[in-house]
């Protein structure tokens, strides 16, 4: 039987659950608990002579709803003392990031109260 594919997921920001639209992206995800390490190789005249290793932090873009119970003012405080968790809606897996920064500047669209918050940590930590 095949698994369960991640779809909708659902994000929380230090224990609130965030209206978040589709779409929501973690980056720099790799070793459960460690810094995520992208491998990129070393070519030579003969082809791949190895490859050498770059730590990318780990990242979390989230595409919210802006609403007038919501105070954007919250978020842009967070600073290394975040806590991010990016769940599959239904159960399942769960990836948890401590110690978040908030990092944009925020960009608010009218029409449809659509901002999207980025955050960035040390590395992303997966549970089931």
């Amino acid at each position: 039987m095949a698994g369960v594919v991640t779809g909708r997921v659902e994000v929380l920001v230090n224990g609130e659950l965030v209206l978040n639209r589709p779409g929501a992206i973690a980056r720099g995800i790799g070793e459960s608990g460690k810094p995520a390490m992208e491998r990129k190789p070393v070519m030579g005249a003969n082809g791949i002579n190895g490859f050498v290793e770059e730590a990318v932090p780990a990242e979390c873009e989230i595409p919210i709803t802006d609403r007038s119970d919501i105070k954007l003012d919250d978020y842009a405080q967070i600073f290394e003392n975040g806590t991010i968790v990016f769940r599959a809606a239904r159960g399942g897996k769960v990836y948890t990031m401590q110690g978040a920064t908030c990092t944009n500047n925020m960009e608010l669209t009218g029409g449809e109260g659509e901002i999207d918050l980025k955050f960035v940590g040390p590395f992303w930590t997966e549970t089931t």
